[in-house]
């Protein structure tokens, strides 16, 4: 079964899913709304994580955990929004969403956050969007999959690249770098449980490359909420509970360079 198949099977039952179904209010009579976004995260002194995004001009921003604990922030009037986090020793994880009076947008998935501010977008059914200052190489940024396997892997490079991804040496599907800079492709066959090494291999005889080694397993049950994040030798792995009832894993990939 592939990934978004396999994580759409299943009833919903937790807060933070809850959360991500509140319907977004539009009727035919209403403009459409963009949700909000992400598009800076990085960390301050004392451990403090500072946000930066998008909304629509004046609408209140908010983040809330799983809890229901909430931060708040007001878009200017140029839809630049701007929050801090207080520090934590764990990755969180967020939904975010944008109010303009009784209405709610919310933003696809959930945001996660690292202690040193490294921030992901996570989809249910689809690869995770971490926020990466780009390159002309590319780069395997995360790798998600469900408990039968179905895989994507998601990264960056030069927009208008093609790319090749490669698991334990055998190519498993090629596409094109968007114009954002980023790519992200379901595997054409799951991965089986154990470690395996993946690599995005750029255009041309001796293009540039990068590899990862990831393990693979299925998640055990989430008994104690809707989530659970681990460090890992090559970041992070999360456990989460998509909107549809199911569990998806998350691997989000530090570079070599940072502890995340």
């Amino acid at each position: 079964m592939g990934l978004a198949a396999g994580l759409a099977a299943c009833g919903a039952r937790d807060r933070i899913a809850d959360a991500a179904r509140q319907p977004n209010a539009a009727t035919p009579e209403r403009a459409y709304s963009a949700p909000p976004t992400v598009t800076t995260a990085s960390r301050l002194a004392g451990g403090r994580i500072q946000l930066e995004g998008r909304a629509r001009p004046g609408a209140q921003v908010r983040l809330a955990t799983p809890a229901g604990a909430a931060i708040l922030a007001r878009a200017d009037g140029r839809g630049a929004w701007r929050l801090r986090l207080p520090p934590d020793v764990g990755l969180r994880l967020f939904g975010l969403s944008m109010s303009e009076g009784a209405r709610i947008v919310q933003a696809e998935g959930y945001l996660a956050v690292t202690p040193r501010g490294a921030a992901a977008q996570l989809r249910a059914g689809a690869g995770a969007v971490v926020l990466s200052p780009g390159g002309a190489a590319p780069h395997i940024l995360a790798v998600d999959f469900d408990r039968q396997g179905g895989a994507v892997v998601s990264g960056d490079g030069a927009p208008g690249t093609p790319v090749i991804l490669k698991a334990d040496g055998s190519p498993r599907g090629q596409l094109r770098v968007d114009a954002g800079g980023r790519f992200s492709l379901a595997l054409n066959e799951p991965l089986t449980p154990g470690d395996h090494r993946l690599e995005a291999v750029g255009p041309g005889p001796g293009a540039a490359s990068a590899a990862v080694t990831v393990p693979v397993s299925a998640a055990a049950p989430l008994t104690q909420g809707p989530f659970r994040a681990a460090r890992a030798p090559f970041g992070w792995r999360i456990d989460w509970m998509t909107p549809g009832g199911g569990v998806q894993t998350s691997l989000l990939i530090a570079p070599p360079e940072a502890a995340s």
